[in-house]
């Protein structure tokens, strides 16, 4: 019979959830803004070659930096540890989508996206790991795990409403190269 959970295990559980739905969400936010970024950026209109090849390489090369990182992140919490790595894959993938929202070029936007990627991936891998140490019982893990990770779901859901406000109220955001644009 598993055990309750004590006061730590149901914080780990609550913060691991909310990563899991910060991740989602870091992730969601460029489907997004890519076509005003790419506008402002390159200047260069929906449908056309160079929209769609940049487009294909802002959604492909994150990803595969990404992938591989997060392929290097079970090694890295081993060799690191996991409250480690999880810091500074936090602090990477949090300032990198912040600075972002900053890129005066395609080629930062892109630099700043894969960085947010591998923070995200190797956070995921190191996130995971943690909670599975937290539990003896292999019911409990599964579920503790399955559930945390659920919450990445609300990811969707935050990224749509965050974007809506942003939308709403770009007018009184701050000028970043002299325009109020939504996408930053």
């Amino acid at each position: 019979m598993p055990t309750k959970l004590t006061p730590i295990q149901w914080l780990i559980c609550v913060i691991a959830a909310i990563g899991f739905a910060f991740d989602t969400y870091v992730l969601l936010m460029l489907p997004l803004i890519v076509g005003p970024a790419l506008g402002e950026l390159v200047h260069v209109k929906p449908g056309s070659p160079a929209y769609n090849d940049w487009v294909g390489t802002l959604f492909f090369l994150p990803a595969v930096f990404g992938g591989i990182f997060g392929l290097l992140g079970g090694y890295l919490t081993d060799r690191l540890g996991r409250r480690r790595v999880l810091t500074y894959s936090i602090l990477l993938y949090g300032f990198s989508a912040f600075f972002a929202g900053f890129a005066t070029s395609v080629y930062e936007l892109l630099f700043w996206r894969c960085c947010t990627f591998v923070g995200v991936c190797v956070e995921f891998v190191a996130a995971v790991a943690w909670l599975s140490e937290l539990f003896d019982d292999p019911a409990q893990r599964e579920r503790v795990i399955g559930y945390t990770q659920a919450f990445g779901s609300l990811g969707g859901i935050m990224v749509t409403s965050a974007y809506a406000l942003i939308l709403r109220e770009a007018h009184s955001l701050p000028e970043v190269s002299g325009a109020h644009e939504a996408w930053r």
